[in-house]
């Protein structure tokens, strides 16, 4: 894929439901709802997906949600102008809706900041537009978030289209994180941490995903696992997973190796690791105005 790397992208607003709304300006006044969800649909050349897509979040049982769709210049189809079609018969059903284009293409991970940067909500649920979730995933995921104080939550995942199997999710565990990525981009995260780890990060090839999970673990950021099948990944082969990553796969571990300490250590080997920094510490200098404690005189034995 050639990308212009140009940091700070133009977006245009192709759908935005309070634009023409005469209580819009009244709206933007009033506080953001506290359970306030903001869902970012990522959109690239997947006309042929998205209302499936936005089908399925619009069916939230979690009410109060904010709808931001993204396209990253889509040069094959037109998916911004499908997305927002849609939104304008749907928008009564959200707090607010806006379809969101880059002029240039950017990535996916660029594509995520940009609603990230626009999102109202305490949490972003990410969603790709080739992808669906279930009538509870915001709902169950939002509970867990808010009750148990986390920074992210995700669930298992169902694969379809072209493979049919459940997902590798599991319980969040750092250790294993270091060595494999087991956590879809599907979740919910806390725009403040996202915040606090500069976002996502464009990486050639791939594992923006998965580098972002890592950096959420360096920054000390908690996620908790609800173990339902709540999401469902389309797999078929012009996802990005299936061509750019799974070439460069050694290529992308190198590098993750060199952005985050103790990448692909197991166990043992971090605490070896970590025992050699702690030895190799020298020990902190005397202060000068601190006098070294007299010695202790020698006592005399009697025989």
């Amino acid at each position: 894929m050639n990308i212009d790397k140009l940091w700070a992208p133009a977006t245009k607003t192709v759908f935005d439901s309070w634009a023409n709304d005469k209580t819009a300006a009244k709206r933007a006044a009033q506080p953001v709802p506290a359970d306030l969800v903001s869902v970012c649909v990522t959109l690239y050349n997947y006309e042929r997906f998205v209302e499936e897509c936005l089908d399925s979040v619009a069916a939230q049982t979690h009410e109060k949600l904010e709808l931001l769709v993204i396209d990253d210049a889509s040069p094959k189809d037109n998916s911004a102008e499908t997305a927002a079609a849609w939104a304008e018969k749907n928008d009564a059903r959200f707090h607010r809706v806006r379809v969101l284009a880059h002029v240039r293409n950017q990535g996916p991970a660029e594509a995520r900041n940009t609603v990230f940067r626009e999102a109202a909500g305490e949490f972003v649920f990410i969603i790709d537009a080739d992808n669906d979730i279930f009538p509870r995933a915001i709902a169950r995921l939002y509970d867990a978030a808010h009750t148990g104080g986390f920074d992210a939550t995700y669930s298992q995942i169902v694969k379809f289209g072209d493979e049919m199997a459940i997902g590798e999710a599991d319980i969040w565990d750092i250790v294993e994180m270091r060595r494999q990525n087991y956590v879809d981009v599907m979740a919910l995260v806390r725009r403040a941490a996202w915040a606090a780890v500069d976002g996502f990060t464009h990486i050639d090839d791939g594992w923006e995903d998965y580098d972002f999970w890592l950096k959420f673990i360096d920054a000390g950021f908690s996620a908790a696992y609800v173990p339902e099948i709540l999401c469902r990944y389309r797999v078929h082969g012009k996802s990005r997973t299936a061509t750019e990553a799974h070439a460069a796969h050694e290529d992308l571990r190198v590098l993750m190796a060199f952005r985050h300490i103790g990448f692909g250590l197991m166990p043992l080997e971090l605490a070896a690791m970590e025992a050699a920094e702690t030895q190799a510490t020298p020990p902190m200098p005397a202060s000068p105005d601190v006098k070294p404690a007299p010695k202790a005189a020698k006592r005399r034995v009697t025989p």
